[in-house]
């Protein structure tokens, strides 16, 4: 059983590691690069994008499968109790996985509008651009939540 715990434990934190670093990579590397070169910028961000968002739904299922496990498997985990410090923190986790989960799912669809724009030659992919970005900025901190429950989570064990 505690191999089980471990390996759960390091594909957790491995997927959490991949979606996060990704999502800064996003935000504080292609972002600038992306503002800064204007004539490239659809063509640019479209294919880093192209790449980036089937890799985040790669980690995001190992992420919920291993997530379920380790609450499943904890002996402080009760259904729909929320006395503890250490249950609301998972709901609170929970929730900030929730919206990470609703915040990638509509990236998809900004990025598929990005394209569209793209492709016609309209000048909405500015303002597509400024939802992605946002989209961006809220999934940061969305994920910062909930590592900071998690961090919480082994404070008050």
């Amino acid at each position: 059983m505690d191999f089980v715990l471990w390996a759960c434990r390091v594909v957790h934190i491995v997927s959490v590691v991949a979606w996060v670093g990704g999502l800064i990579f996003l935000n504080a590397v292609q972002r600038p690069i992306v503002e800064y070169d204007k004539a490239t910028r659809a063509a640019l961000h479209l294919k880093i994008q192209k790449q980036f968002l089937p890799f985040i739904w790669s980690s995001l299922w190992p992420l919920l499968v291993t997530g379920v496990l380790l609450m499943l498997l904890s002996p402080r985990f009760v259904w729909f109790d929320y006395a503890t410090w250490w249950a609301r923190l998972l709901a609170v986790k929970q929730i900030c996985f929730m919206l990470l989960l609703f915040f990638s799912w509509q990236l998809g669809k900004v990025l598929k509008h990005m394209e569209q724009a793209s492709e016609s030659g309209a000048d909405e992919f500015e303002g597509w651009w400024l939802a992605y970005s946002k989209l961006v900025k809220r999934s940061l901190v969305a994920a910062i939540g909930a590592i900071l429950c998690s961090a919480g989570m082994m404070v008050v064990s």
